[in-house]
Parts: structure tokens; sequence; C-alpha cells
């Protein structure tokens, strides 16, 4: 009897281990709950188009595994860790480095552009026909990466989970790329040197011109899907200091911005403090590329983004300018209501028009247009951006160089006083 006894004893631990063992192993391979707050919207947020909601899980507000099949490419994790960069998931891995990809896409077609410009005055039928077939290899070259991107993100579609509407606009934008740049390639085939040369060297300025403008269209939609799925997960207080800031004016990036907001909600948990922000955009800046080339406009956009900063330079401490994206800036105002604000953004204005900015000899005038908005407290960042770029917008409309503010009624033109600017002089470097 007690042999049995010890017998059954036996069997139970032993069944007991073995079903442990079991429960272990199905814990570790099942994907765990995506847990993340709703980003309210993703890619085109400022063209007011419908949200893609992310749902959490109040249990793990934080958390946001990859599931088995987001699997991560060796060659993308190798690429962040060079560049020091942690990401969470597939998607956020596909932006970043797509985002550094596309840096180096950038520089290569300015590169192509500047050899252009210096063979403008005595181009030959040889090296234009050798410019062509290098822009085309270094397109090519490009076209292969989105599709390598949109691959990897199309064949994991299933196991994005509460990320697979965000993977699939992804994979939408890359598609939508490749088809523009396979239409400026068709045009470089179509392209005719044996007639007038100086005519086969505009056109190829304008095809050059097109192409950098989708690399900044699809490095801000990067950017953008990164953001949103910092903001998703609450990360954004974990964000590296080097992602903050723009390289080229020194200035908080577009990522910056979103972690001053949320640092300025995380202090202000009620919302009780006033805050307005504005955006200016540098009207008809494309003109300014096609006639000095995109490298002078990245100088003329650092040195605007410098000039700004001394004028919204205050003793308050919570006014900065930050560089939005490409020509664009957004300026933050805490503890100021949407009337101060739009009388600073207003200043700023009218010193941009009265300053004469130089190069290299030639007169640059610029002009921006505005938009102003006071942040409620009912605020998501995507309400905000789509009203001050809305009333940004409806000022380029009408007439540009002016500002238009949204205080919840829709965008007004405001007729603002003469301030008493002195005029400038701002010498660009060469």
């Amino acid at each position: 009897m007690f042999l049995y006894l010890l017998l059954t004893i036996a069997a139970n631990l032993l069944v007991g281990f073995c079903a442990a063992v079991r429960v272990r192993q199905l814990v570790q391979h099942q994907p765990s709950i995506i847990a993340i707050e709703s980003a309210d919207l993703f890619l085109g947020e400022l063209e007011n188009e419908n949200p893609i909601e992310i749902h959490p899980h109040k249990d793990h507000p934080h958390q946001k595994p990859p599931t088995p099949e987001e699997v991560i490419p060796y060659e993308y994790l190798a690429a962040l860790e060079e560049e020091a960069i942690e990401t969470n998931g597939l998607v956020e891995a596909t932006a970043q480095v797509l985002r550094l990809e596309i840096g180096r896409y950038r520089a290569k077609l300015i590169e192509i552009e500047n050899r252009l410009r210096e063979a403008w005055y005595q181009p030959t039928e040889e090296n234009l026909h050798e410019i062509a077939d290098d822009l085309d290899a270094v397109n090519i070259d490009w076209l292969d990466k989105q599709a390598e991107a949109a691959q990897h993100l199309d064949g994991s579609t299933e196991g994005l989970g509460a990320y697979s509407d965000v993977g699939r606009r992804l994979c939408d934008t890359l598609f939508d790329q490749t088809a523009q740049i396979e239409t400026t390639l068709s045009n470089l085939q179509q392209m005719d040197f044996t007639d007038s040369l100086n005519d086969a060297c505009r056109k190829l300025v304008l095809e050059i011109g097109r192409l950098i403008d989708l690399s900044h269209d699809l490095r801000d939609k990067m950017t953008e899907t990164i953001v949103t799925v910092l903001r998703a997960e609450k990360r954004l207080d974990t964000v590296d200091k080097k992602m903050k800031f723009d390289a080229l004016t020194g200035l908080k990036n577009r990522t910056g911005f979103e972690c001053q907001l949320f640092e300025w909600w995380r202090d202000d948990i009620r919302r009780e403090r006033a805050l307005s922000i504005g955006i200016l955009d540098i009207d008809a800046f494309r003109r300014v590329n096609e006639r000095l080339s995109t490298e002078v406009g990245d100088e003329v956009i650092g040195a605007i983004g410098s000039f700004i900063g001394d004028i919204m330079r205050s003793d308050r401490g919570f006014e900065f300018p930050m560089r939005l994206e490409g020509q664009r800036f957004i300026l933050f105002f805490g503890d100021v209501g949407p009337r101060g604000a739009t009388s600073a953004v207003e200043r700023i204005r009218q010193t941009i028009q009265a300053t004469s900015f130089q190069y290299d000899g030639e007169e640059i005038d610029l002009f921006v247009s505005a938009g102003v908005t006071e942040v409620t407290p009912n605020d998501t960042v995507p309400k905000v951006m789509t009203r001050a770029t809305t009333a940004m917008r409806t000022a380029k409309k009408n007439g540009r160089n002016r500002t238009f503010i949204d205080e919840g009624h829709g965008p007004q033109p405001i007729d603002p006083p003469e301030y008493p600017v002195r005029p400038k002089i701002v010498r660009i470097s060469e």
C-alpha cells in the first residue's frame, strides 16, 4: 500500500512537471498583446485623411513586442545598430532605415545636379548622356531599395497586428513613389540630346528637381511614421537627443516638436496653461532651388532657420522655433495665447519680408505664409497640426506673404499693424 502511494505521488509530480513545461513553452511562443494608445492619425494627417487607429490594451500600456511573423531583416538591424538607433518593430525599423537611405539617395541626386550645372555653359552631348546614365543608375538602385522595403512589409502584413494598416499605408506610399520615379526615368529615356543642348540641360534640371521633391516627400512621411509609432507607444520621453535636432538648421525637428509638446503636456497634466503654435512656409521656394541649385537652397533654409531663431529669442524661455520639414518651420509659444502668438508671427513675417538674403552677389527675396492656432485642452497633435497647416495653406491661397489664424472657427485673415522692423542684409556663406 505504501509503495502504491509513493508511485501515485511520483506520477502526479511528473504530470505536473510536464504540464508546467508545456505551459512555459506556450507562453514563450505566444505573441503578447500589443499595448499602445490610439495614434489618431498616420500619414497624410495634414491632408485631413481618415485616421488609422492603433488600439490600446489597459494592462500593458507601453509594450509592442514583435509578433513571430514580424521579423526585422538582418541588414536592417545592422544599419540601425551602426547609427545607434533602437526600434520596436518592423514598421518603425523600415521607416528608420528608409529615412537613412533617402538621405544618401538625395545626396547622390544633388551631386549629379551640381555636375549638370557645372556643364551648363559648355555642355556636350557625351557629357549629358553620361549624366543621364548616372541618374538612371542611381534611381534604379533606389527603386530596388524601395521594392525590398515594400516586400518586407507586404510579406509581414498579417503579423504586424495593430500596425497592419500603418504598414499597408507605408507600402502604398512606396508604390506611389515607384510609379512617379519610373515616369521620370521614362522621360529621361525619351530625351533628345541632338537638338539644343541647353534645352536638354534645362529639362534634366527639372527632372532632377522632381526627383528631389519626391525624396523630400518620402523623407517627411518616414518621419511621420516614426513619430506616430513613438507617440502611440508613449516612448517620446525616451527619444535620443540626436533624433530631436535638424542637422541643417540646428533647430529641433519634427520629432523634437513632438517631444517638446509631450513634455509640455506631461508638466501641465490638466492643460491649464496657454499654448499656441504657428507654422511658417517659405513662399515659392522651389524657384530658389531651380535658380541656384538644391545645395544652395539648403544653405538658404539653414540661414533662415538661424534668422528666425534670433528673432524669437526671448527671456520667457517657452518660445521655440523648429524645422517641421523642407522649407516649413513650426513655432512653439508656451504661455502665449493665439493673439499674442499671431503678433509674434506677424513680426517675424514682416522682418523676413524686409530682409535681403544674398548669395554670391545675388539677392534672394524671401516671403513666408503663416498659420496660427491655439492648442486647446482636448486637442491631439494631429488636430493641432491640421488646423495650423490649413490656416497656413489658406494664407497661400489668398495671395501669400500673409498670416491667417484659426481660433476654432476656421482660418481667418488678420489685419496686422506695420511693425517697426529694420531692413537687414543676411549674407549666406558660399
